[in-house]
């Protein structure tokens, strides 16, 4: 019992010091970023290209040779009291500001779910805390970042549950993902409100338009197969050659994607993580050619993103993209409430490629104060997560049947 104590009020402690940092970090990057998209349109591309290069060099010389944000806590995840260099968390949150805040095409989640499992590493080295299980501490500080950069503390704690896995949900130990969620989401509210990040109107979801869900399901579990492709050739390329030749064709790169996009829309369609995307997909009288144009250029853009050696998170990318395919899919059909369309899309497009379809549904949810979504959403993804099969944009993930050999051979080895 008094473990049980020590882990909960270390869970909370955790929670709420993410929530600091990631309030912090998050409104820096809103900042900079507000300045970039005020500038004129050559600005914001060479801003792109300079925060490119940056975002290489600091994850390169002062991150340990990496950018790796989300994937640091589901690789340390699966460790035996996994270590942690907390000496590489400045370069790499300084390369996720450089990335975000020059307006390249990927999340913060990123460097919430890091900087959570950074300060649970941290907070294991105090005496009081040292005989913790160090992943249920981990558990705590990654829910605690995602339920502070979506307001959502429920997916913040199915997210540091299920996300480590393709295909199965650890319900082991769940209350350090349930405090430190709470309490990273309540840090946050107390100091930027409860308004959800995606307000909208009513949604009725009627039995048609769930059925209609399927078939959007499939659509984008074959779409998502192809970006989850990409994403992966991205990331062999993110550690080759010389960091600021990377950088620098990266950085190019984005700036000719954002250049093409602001000219094809007139809006910064290819560049932020994605909610504004969003929120054009909703926007009326898109040609069924604009938005496949625009969808083709966010999915290059993250992944040149990435391939550069970028530092952030494939949340809200990912949403964006699956929202632009929920749009395509109701203008084909003619659907008359194209907003659930597009909120499916996002829901469906998470979870087919993060493998993780709790994570996904309930994101959506909080996030547009709609529960009236899970359930499209849920079967959408169901089918879309078939259609993709054993896939997902994360390397580090195990299978369920990998967990189990590693937890047997663990117990073998300790017995």
């Amino acid at each position: 019992m008094k473990n049980t104590l020590v882990l909960v009020g270390s869970a909370t402690v955790i929670g709420v010091l993410t929530g600091v940092v990631v309030i912090g970090v998050e409104h820096l990057v809103e900042d900079i970023l507000h300045e970039v998209q005020e500038a004129e349109p050559w600005v914001i591309a060479v801003v792109l290209a300079i925060g490119a290069v940056l975002a290489a060099l600091l994850a390169y010389y002062l991150g340990g040779r990496s950018s790796s944000t989300t994937e640091t806590y589901v690789e340390k995840f699966h460790e035996e009291d996994p270590p942690l260099e907390a000496k590489y968390a400045p370069g790499r949150l300084a390369a996720s500001v450089s990335t975000l805040g020059s307006g390249a095409p990927m999340g913060m989640e990123g460097p919430a779910i890091y900087s959570g499992a950074v300060i649970a590493t941290l907070f294991r080295r105090f005496k009081w805390t040292s005989r913790l299980d160090t992943t249920s501490l981990l558990k705590a500080g990654a829910a605690a970042g995602v339920a502070a950069v979506f307001k959502a503390p429920v997916a913040g704690a199915i997210f540091a549950l299920e996300v480590p896995f393709r295909d199965r949900m650890s319900g082991e130990r769940i209350l350090p993902a349930l405090f430190g969620s709470a309490a990273g989401y309540l840090t946050l509210t107390a100091i930027d409100g409860t308004d959800p990040e995606l307000p909208i109107g009513a949604v009725e979801v009627t039995f048609g338009r769930a059925m209609a869900a399927l078939l959007l399901g499939a659509i984008i579990g074959i779409v998502a197969r192809g970006i989850i492709e990409a994403i992966r050739i991205a990331e062999r390329y993110s550690t080759k050659g010389l960091p600021w030749v990377r950088g620098l064709a990266a950085g190019a790169a984005l700036a000719g994607l954002f250049g093409l996009g602001r000219g094809l829309t007139g809006e910064n369609v290819a560049i932020t993580s994605g909610f504004p995307v969003v929120d054009w997909a909703l926007q009326p009288d898109h040609a069924i050619w604009l938005l496949v144009a625009v969808l083709l250029i966010r999915t290059l853009g993250t992944s040149v993103a990435v391939g550069g050696g970028g530092a952030g998170g494939l949340f809200v990318p990912l949403i964006a993209t699956g929202a632009i395919v929920g749009r395509i899919f109701a203008d084909v059909g003619n659907a008359e409430d194209l907003t659930m369309y597009v909120l499916v899309g996002g829901a469906t497009m998470l979870g087919a490629g993060y493998a993780a379809p709790l994570t996904a549904v309930i994101i959506i949810a909080e996030l547009t104060g709609q529960p009236g979504l899970i359930v499209p959403s849920l079967m959408a993804t169901t089918i879309a997560m078939l259609t993709v099969g054993n896939r997902s944009v994360s390397h580090a993930q195990r299978s369920g049947s990998e967990a189990s050999e590693a937890d047997a051979h663990t117990h073998v080895a300790g017995g």
